[in-house]
């Protein structure tokens, strides 16, 4: 797929790093961005029959609703200073909300920008993660601390494993190894089997991607008892890539079961670009 628009979520009390990254990558790609601005509305106490009710919640639902839609409008104005193609959408949903908000909003855009861990509000990171991912049907792009400038590769790693995450990825990042010098496709303890990746493991997708015109290298590493997700971060560094492409695995909303151990320690610790699909 070709990106042309990115989306941004922010927390009311994030700072402007992670956006200005965000305008910066849109005004060099000519991307338009879409701002997705969450406040979270602050859990109803509860009383016991009888009981004299609080004010006190209800002035802080409607602070909490002025603060989003103040943050919202400090973007909109940072956004027109920047003369970036851009709209901002502002949510105050509940916790449980959050990630549904985000799906929602992702849908229709190409990719969600995903910043390291620390950089936005703990939860609503692991939300827009969740959210982004299972509930778009569209990749996220997990970014280093230092950010990034461009939608562009010239070494891409392709974490191969014949899952149907794995090949939603490429798919979804085909324009981005079309361009690419060179692009390794790496599988870890590959199995050869003729109904997965044929007799020889990666041959089938090493085929399909020669057919785009991409050039392609199949390499075969073992993990020597290693987590598969450090095996792939080394290599990734070996070989001196600029992206990561892989499949996003998990089902169950906790998150030490939403995603598999390799897919949980990339999110968490992207130390390249990740383009992550499901």
């Amino acid at each position: 797929m070709i990106f042309k628009t990115i989306l941004c979520v922010v927390g009311v009390s994030d700072s402007d790093d992670q956006l200005k990254n965000a305008i910066s990558l849109c005004q060099e790609n000519d991307l338009h961005l879409v701002v997705l601005v969450v406040g979270v509305i602050p859990h109803a106490p509860t009383y016991s029959y009888g009981a004299v009710v609080d004010t006190g919640w209800a002035e802080d639902l409607a602070k909490g609703r002025e603060r989003a839609v103040e943050r919202g409008n400090e973007i909109e104005k940072l956004l027109q200073r920047a003369e970036v193609s851009a709209e901002v959408d502002v949510s105050y949903c509940e916790y449980g909300q959050m990630d549904d908000v985000v799906g929602a909003r992702a849908r229709f855009c190409d990719l969600t920008l995903i910043r390291r861990a620390g950089d936005n509000e703990n939860d609503l990171r692991e939300k827009t993660v969740y959210g982004a991912l299972y509930q778009s049907a569209k990749p996220i792009l997990l970014m280093p601390k230092e950010g990034i400038t461009k939608l562009s590769a010239d070494r891409i790693m392709v974490a191969w494993d014949d899952g149907l995450p794995a090949i939603r990825a490429v798919g979804r990042s085909l324009s981005l190894l079309k361009s690419a010098k060179d692009v390794h496709v790496i599988l870890v303890d590959p199995i050869s089997a003729a109904h997965a990746s044929g007799q020889e493991p990666g041959a089938d997708l090493a085929r399909y991607l020669v057919r785009h015109g991409i050039n392609i290298t199949v390499e075969n590493l073992p993990s020597g008892g290693r987590p598969v997700a450090k095996v792939l971060q080394q290599h990734a560094v070996d070989m001196n890539a600029d992206l990561i492409v892989m499949g996003a695995y998990g089902h169950s909303r906790l998150k030490q079961l939403v995603f598999g151990g390799t897919t949980a320690s990339m999110i968490d610790h992207p130390s390249l670009p990740v383009l992550m699909s499901h």
